[in-house]
Formats: structure tokens, C-alpha cells, sequence
């Protein structure tokens, strides 16, 4: 027991460090990731032939390869062409783009299923196209999209930890030294699950929360 407790003095601070890492990293992710795949879902279901196939294309790229590919292609072409960007903010850029892809077939998704007679009744109307998303789908298809949202951020999280094999100093990345300094992978580990646990709980707290207001207000 008291080799445990000494363990954990030791990794616990560094655990922690990775942990903020990965609390910034998922954080600017998902808000990234929301505002880019809302961009995507509009470019899919609007009347413009070209840019519905940009937005198809690059959905079916982001979703139909593994994020370790894209991971390492984006931290590795750069710098063969002379670009340099910092480890964290690939892994931020990556994680943004590849979350985007599924957050973008979310919002379409919900958006059309939406009967369409009313975005016709805002066109006659005359009501802005902004305004008709603002104030007539989006009440809609809150609580729709919610939950498969909700899934995401979990995944986001999730797959931060991949970001450490390009060096960005998140939880994964720190277990690992910790470990190196500790020599107890059981412990480390166990610490490690329970940060992980903790912070996707927080997240799906949040979002239930926001699922019952929504609830209670649209009732």
C-alpha cells in the first residue's frame, strides 16, 4: 500500500499535466469540429452541385480512413514540403477535421429530417435562409442531434489519445513516462482510466443535462 500511494505521488502530477492537455486539445476539437461540420452539412444540402460533391468527397475521406493514418500524414507531409507546424496544433487541426467529418453527417441528418414543406413555407415567406436554419430547424433538430453528438465528444476524447504518438504531451503520452519513471504500468494505468472515465462523464452529465432543459422547454 504504501508503494502505491508513492507511485501515485509520482504519477498523479504528471497525469495530471497530460490530462489539461487533453482537456484543451478535445475542447478546441469538438468546438472546431461543430462549427466546421455544420459548414459541411449546409454545403450538402444546398443546390449547388459542387460544392454538395467538395463536402461528399471529403466526408467520405476523413471517415473512410483510420485516424492514425491521418494522424501521422499530417505531422509527417508538412515538413517534407518545408512546412513546420508544432505537434499540438496538427493534433489539434487532425482531430478537428476528422470529428468534423461525423459531426457534419449528424447535422444532415437531422436537418433532413425535417418535413421539407417547412423550409419551402420560410422560401415563400421570405423569411433569410440563416434565419429559416436559426429559428425553424435548429429548435427541430436539437434533441435529435444530440445524442449521436454526445457519442461524438466521447469519441473525440477518446481518440486524443492517438495524438501521442506524434508527441503531443496529452494523458496517453504522459502514462507512458509516468510509467517510465514509476516501473508500475497497473497502477499508472488504472490512474489513466479513471481521468478518462471521469472526463467523458462530465461530458455525458453535460449533455444530458442540456437534453432534459431542451426537453422540458420544447414541451
Amino acid at each position: 500500500m504504501a508503494n502505491l500511494f508513492h507511485v501515485m505521488g509520482i504519477a498523479v502530477p504528471m497525469l495530471l499535466q497530460g490530462l489539461g492537455y487533453t482537456v484543451v486539445v478535445s475542447l478546441v476539437g469538438i468546438i472546431a469540429s461543430l462549427i466546421f461540420g455544420s459548414v459541411l452539412a449546409l454545403m450538402c444540402i444546398c443546390e449547388n452541385s459542387f460544392l454538395r460533391g467538395i463536402a461528399g468527397v471529403y466526408i467520405k475521406i476523413f471517415r473512410c480512413t483510420p485516424f492514425m493514418v491521418q494522424v501521422y500524414l499530417a505531422y509527417y507531409v508538412p515538413p517534407a514540403f518545408g512546412i513546420k507546424i508544432p505537434a499540438l496544433a496538427v493534433g489539434i487541426i487532425i482531430l478537428s477535421l476528422y470529428a468534423a467529418s461525423y459531426a457534419a453527417v449528424i447535422f444532415e441528418s437531422g436537418i433532413k429530417s425535417v418535413n421539407k414543406g417547412q423550409s419551402e413555407a420560410a422560401t415563400a415567406m421570405n423569411i433569410p435562409w440563416f434565419k429559416m436554419i436559426r429559428r425553424i430547424l435548429v429548435p427541430q433538430i436539437y434533441g435529435i442531434i444530440l445524442p449521436p453528438l454526445t457519442e461524438l465528444f466521447l469519441q473525440t476524447v477518446k481518440d486524443s489519445s492517438m495524438l501521442s504518438v506524434i508527441t503531443v504531451a496529452e494523458l496517453t503520452m504522459m502514462t507512458n513516462k509516468a510509467i517510465g519513471v514509476t516501473f508500475n504500468p497497473v497502477g499508472v494505468y488504472l490512474c489513466t482510466a479513471v481521468f478518462y472515465w471521469t472526463l467523458n462523464l462530465c461530458i455525458e452529465f453535460t449533455s444530458k443535462h442540456f437534453e432534459k432543459k431542451s426537453f422540458k422547454f420544447y414541451v
